[in-house]
C-alpha cells in the first residue's frame, strides 16, 4: 500500500471520532445536556462482546446467545490505524449485536452515528434500531427505507417521522459516516459531515416502551418479519448521544 493510500486509510479510519465530536460539540436547539449513551468501536477482533466504550454499560452481545451461533456477524479485520489493531463488523441481512434495553437508549432527543459500508443492502434493513412494534417500526432506527437508500426516523408511537433518503448512491463500496439527529422538533441526516436535503419536521416525542420489544440493535431489527430486515454490509463503529431537557421536552 502507497503512502497516499495509508494516509488515506488513516483519515477514513477517524471519521467517526470526528463526527462524534461534532455532535457533541453542537447540541440541538433546546437541549440541556448531552450524554453519550454507547460507542462501539468494534474493534475486538473476536469473540461474542462489542463493548461500550462511553461508560453507560450498554455492552453489546453478538448474535442470539453468549456462545457462538449463525446470527453473529463475521469479525473482519481493517488496515492499523499507527499501532492500533482495528476491525469491523461484517452483516449479511440476518446478524446482529444486541444491547439491553437501558434508560441511557431512551432520550429525549436522539443523535446516532455510525461508519458504514455496503454495495447495495436494499430495502427495509436496518443499520441500529431501538424497540420494535411488531413488524412495523422501531421507537428510532437508521434503516434503508423502501428505496434501499438511507433515512433516521422517530416513532411517536402513532406515526413514524422520517428523514430526507440519502439515496442508493451511497452503498458505493467506500467507507462513509452517517449521522441521524432528532432535537424534538425536526429530523436531520448527515452523510461523511453533509446535511441530505432539508430537516423534517418532527415536534413529537419518541414513544419507548414497544409491546414486542425495547432492546437495542445494531445491524438488525428486533420484530418478529417474514423476511430479515438486517443489514447487508459492513459496520466499523456506531454510537449513540442523548439529548436531555430537564423540564418536559425538547420542544419547550
Amino acid at each position: 500500500m502507497n503512502r497516499f493510500r495509508r494516509t488515506s486509510t488513516s483519515v477514513a479510519a477517524v471519521a467517526t471520532a470526528a463526527a462524534l465530536a461534532v455532535a457533541l460539540a453542537a447540541p440541538p436547539a433546546g437541549a440541556r445536556t448531552d450524554d453519550l449513551a454507547g460507542l462501539w468501536l468494534l474493534n475486538e477482533g473476536s469473540g461474542q462482546v462489542a463493548n461500550d466504550l462511553s461508560f453507560s454499560g450498554n455492552r453489546g452481545q453478538l448474535g442470539s446467545t453468549s456462545s457462538a451461533d449463525a446470527h453473529d456477524p463475521e469479525w473482519i479485520s481493517l488496515p492499523r490505524l499507527l499501532f492500533l489493531k482495528r476491525a469491523a463488523l461484517r452483516f449479511s441481512g440476518s446478524q446482529s449485536v444486541r444491547m439491553p434495553d437501558a434508560p441511557s437508549l431512551e432520550p429525549d432527543g436522539v443523535t446516532v452515528l455510525a461508519r458504514v459500508r455496503s454495495t447495495g443492502p436494499g430495502a427495509f434493513r436496518y443499520v441500529m434500531s431501538k424497540g420494535a412494534f411488531q413488524c412495523e417500526n422501531a421507537s428510532y432506527g437508521l434503516y434503508t427505507g423502501g428505496d434501499g437508500g438511507l433515512r433516521f426516523y422517530v416513532s411517536d408511537g402513532t406515526q413514524v417521522h422520517l428523514s430526507a433518503d440519502a439515496g442508493t448512491g451511497l452503498w458505493d463500496g467506500a467507507w462513509h459516516t452517517v449521522r441521524g439527529a432528532f432535537d424534538g422538533q425536526q429530523l436531520r441526516l448527515y452523510v461523511d459531515g453533509a446535511q441530505v436535503g432539508e430537516p423534517a419536521p418532527a415536534a413529537v416525542d419518541v414513544y419507548y416502551g414497544m409491546p414486542t420489544g425495547d432492546d437495542f440493535y445494531l445491524g438488525d431489527y428486533a420484530g418478529p418479519c417474514a423476511t430479515p430486515l438486517g443489514f447487508v454490509g459492513d459496520i466499523d463503529a456506531a454510537a449513540v448521544i442523548g439529548h436531555y431537557d430537564s423540564d418536559a421536552g425538547l420542544a419547550q
